[in-house]
């Protein structure tokens, strides 16, 4: 599938283009507005399913084209009660934050799920000559790191929380790949912590950052040296990546890269969301986009297991003067306020409606379905890539039936 880019449909072409739809917000008489909405609540949640189901969204037909709020609105508490069962067989990343209760509980419920799960608790910081030190471990919860592993058994799963490099400076940096003593000191540092917390490895977010400081030869023997020293522990390392973007590779992670580093890390985390922002509104994630970005990593198909393609849990609501990132419970309330049907753009794999707000300002919403999300796992079985989603919580419980 070749990328066409200029082919996509922005918001402001879909705003000009897309009937008005109708919402709750209508010129009604305040009274008959109130009571009309509570009698088709209560009606919705009449229908709404909650909790194990005896069947999965394949089969109750609902991993389609053509699907209504109301469909999502019914359905998306509800999800298959064998939730140990599994049909994607590559690596499963889950993202969890502490700024959100529910990722916690979907990595117990739906643990057999996944490989790995991605806690963001940590940071590592400098403080001083050799002196380094991992913040954030007050969020580290050890019952639930038995709980998640206990739910994951079958699948091995293990825990690599998330390390951000905060307070980092040129100097840092400097410091750090110009010493022996300095890396052994960094080096300890994660191990210490992991033996500590029981951790099983970490996910690294630093690439982004390094690749404009360092030489490419540098940044390499750092990444390796880190890797493969992690690794003589028995640890894991999954590397954060950036996507490709247009056709300027400078600053982003290249073949060259993915070849280079390969042998030494457990998985690449690609990124492979994000692509639209307020300034140039869109789609989340388009499928052909996507496919560029695995393809321009390697061409040799027994090595694209490595790379975990990112999959959003989340949308984003645009509108004339922006936009933000919406999760689950608001883009539900955007749902029930539209209550139609969303139209769906092939080519991007992904639906989308409009709505207007109380000030009558036009909104165009992005957020995944089961047949968008289901689009991107075939995607990934066919190139046989793994899966990195960001995260856990944000998405509709059953959106996990799909895995």
């Amino acid at each position: 599938m070749k990328v066409r880019l200029h082919d996509f449909v922005y918001i402001s072409v879909i705003l000009a283009c897309l009937p008005t739809a109708e919402l709750t917000l209508s010129r009604k008489n305040p009274k008959t507005k109130e009571k009309t909405e509570q009698k088709n609540t209560t009606a919705a949640e009449i229908k709404a399913k909650k909790g194990p189901q005896d069947y999965d969204v394949f089969s109750k037909n609902l991993v389609s084209e053509k699907v209504t709020a109301q469909d999502i609105i019914n359905n998306q508490q509800a999800f298959y009660k064998e939730v140990d069962d599994y049909s994607f067989q590559g690596m499963v990343l889950g993202y969890v934050t502490p700024w959100n209760n529910h990722g916690y509980d979907v990595a117990k419920i739906f643990g057999n799920k996944f490989t790995h799960i991605s806690p963001a608790w940590l940071q590592i910081r400098r403080t001083g000559v050799e002196k380094y030190e991992i913040t954030g471990t007050h969020d580290v919860d050890k019952d639930w790191m038995v709980a998640v592993k206990n739910a994951g058994r079958e699948r091995n799963l293990k825990i690599l929380p998330r390390v951000l490099f905060e307070g980092w400076s040129n100097q840092d940096y400097t410091h750090l790949l110009s010493s022996n003593d300095e890396m052994k000191a960094f080096i300890r540092t994660f191990v210490r912590a992991a033996k500590k917390h029981k951790f099983n490895g970490y996910v690294l977010e630093v690439w982004s950052t390094i690749v404009r400081l360092l030489k490419y030869d540098v940044l390499i023997n750092f990444m390796k040296e880190l890797c493969d020293s992690l690794n003589i522990e028995g640890l894991e390392t999954v590397l954060v990546i950036p996507p490709k973007r247009g056709t300027d590779t400078s600053g982003l992670f290249t073949d060259q890269h993915f070849d280079a580093l390969y042998e030494h890390v457990t998985a690449f985390s690609l990124m492979t969301y994000d692509f639209s922002s307020p300034r140039s509104p869109g789609p989340n994630s388009p499928l052909p986009w996507i496919e560029n970005c695995i393809a321009s990593l390697t061409s040799d198909d027994t090595k694209r297991w490595k790379i975990l393609a990112g999959l959003n849990f989340y949308g984003n609501d645009y509108h004339t003067n922006g936009g933000s990132p919406i999760v689950a419970h608001e883009y539900l309330d955007r749902l029930r306020a539209f209550d139609g049907k969303l139209e769906y753009n092939r080519e991007m794999a992904e639906h989308f409606f409009e709505y207007k707000d109380r000030n009558g300002k036009k909104h165009i919403v992005f957020y995944p379905t089961l047949h968008s999300i289901n689009q991107r796992l075939e995607l990934f079985k066919s190139y046989n890539t793994g899966v990195s989603i960001w995260e856990l919580g944000q998405g509709l419980d059953y959106f996990y039936d799909l895995l």
